[in-house]
Parts: structure tokens; sequence; C-alpha cells
């Protein structure tokens, strides 16, 4: 059961697509509470338009909020900010989803680029972690990643995080490069600079509830 896509059924190789029905009933009870579980955790979602794309964008970890302008009669994204707030003013039409979604995605990494990479940096230099480089993209189900190079990458949709839990992926990935494993030093590493790193790990289960589908879909 995914969170923006719903149930997803893998079969194996020459499994007979005649027994779905009966195996989706078997297997119902389940079905139901896990989409249960799902709808639990979601939030309230913010508004968007008729083709899914958002007409406010906020972001948990700064705190931040953005309403959307599509539509706008110029040749790139534009951030205006007045006593009306935060704006971001789109040139591509609301109807062309495509276009619309490649340009917010575009600015999103920038604003993930600009508000994750000093936090990161401030983190590592308070706590004496040594790295090669930090990176940020946009990725599917990886929040971070550490190579054995020291090159750490964090995902883009970080930013819809609590800072707590952003934090908390930066620390993971921190100690990652003193130990490229989760052996028992590791862990303990990390509960040497996260003590709440056990009720932070469980709560990064859950942690999609806070990326928005246009932005989970989008890849």
């Amino acid at each position: 059961m995914t969170p923006h896509g719903g149930l997803v059924v893998v079969l194996p190789e020459g499994f007979n697509k005649k027994h779905i029905p009966d195996l989706l009933h078997r297997h119902e009870e389940w079905i139901k509470k896990a989409a249960g579980r799902l709808d639990r955790h979601r939030p309230e979602p913010l508004p968007i338009t008729e083709n899914g794309l958002p007409c406010t964008i906020r972001f948990a970890h700064l705190p931040e909020e953005w309403s959307v302008v599509y539509n706008n009669k110029g040749r790139r994204v534009v951030e205006v900010a007045d006593t009306s707030g935060k704006r971001l003013l789109l040139s591509a039409d609301v109807e062309d989803a495509e276009l619309s979604r490649r340009q917010l995605l575009s600015w999103l990494k920038q604003e993930a680029a600009s508000h994750l990479i000093p936090s990161f940096e401030k983190l590592a230099a308070s706590h004496d972690f040594r790295y090669s480089e930090v990176l940020v993209r946009l990725q599917h189900s990886r929040w971070g990643s550490c190579s054995s190079r020291g090159i750490i990458t964090l995902n883009t949709k970080l930013l819809f995080l609590p800072d707590y839990l952003v934090r908390y992926i930066m620390i993971h990935e921190l100690c990652h490069t003193v130990h490229l494993n989760h052996s028992k030093a590791f862990w303990t590493l990390v509960s040497h600079h996260d003590p709440l790193w056990r009720s932070n790990n469980l709560e990064m289960k859950s942690a999609w509830k806070y990326v928005p589908p246009w932005v989970a879909v989008s890849q």
C-alpha cells in the first residue's frame, strides 16, 4: 500500500491474472486496515487545482508558506514577497500540468539547496563531522545517503518535514561518514548526537505524509 498511489499488486512471473480478484478478496481485511492507517496519518490537504497542481506550498521545516500564481506573463519563475505574503509566479499556464510541474520542481530544488545545505553545514561543524561534499536531489524513496567517499545526498522533500526530523536525517547521514553501516557502533554514535533518535526513526516510517502528492508522484 503506497501513500499516494494506493494499492499496488506485484505478481510473480507466470501468475495467472484471472486469480487477481480472488487474491484481493482473500486479503480484503488487510487492504482495508492498511488503507485506514494511511488515511489516519494524512494531514489536512492544502488547496489544489483541478489537475492536481498546488495553490499553496507549505514548508514545515522553515516554516514558510507560498501561494502559487499560474500564467504569469514572464519567462521564468519569480518569487514575490509583499504585504500579501509570499507568492510564487509561474509563467506556465495552469492547464499545462507538465510544464507547471517542471517549473515547480525546478524551483523546489533551488529552495532545498539554499536552505538545506547551509543547515547541514552548520550542523556538521557544530558536531565536528567531516564530509567531502553535500548535494540536494529529488529522490524517490531515500531521505538521504552517504557514499564511501563521504558524499552526502539529501532529498529535496526534506523541506516538507518538521525541523527535528530533518535534523535527525542529517545526523543519521553524518554518522555514516564514521560507520558506513547500521551496526551497534553506528546507532551508539547516532544516539550520542540525537538522544531522541528512536522516536524520530519511528516517525520517519510515516514521514511521507508531509510530502504533497504533486511532489511525490512527479518522478
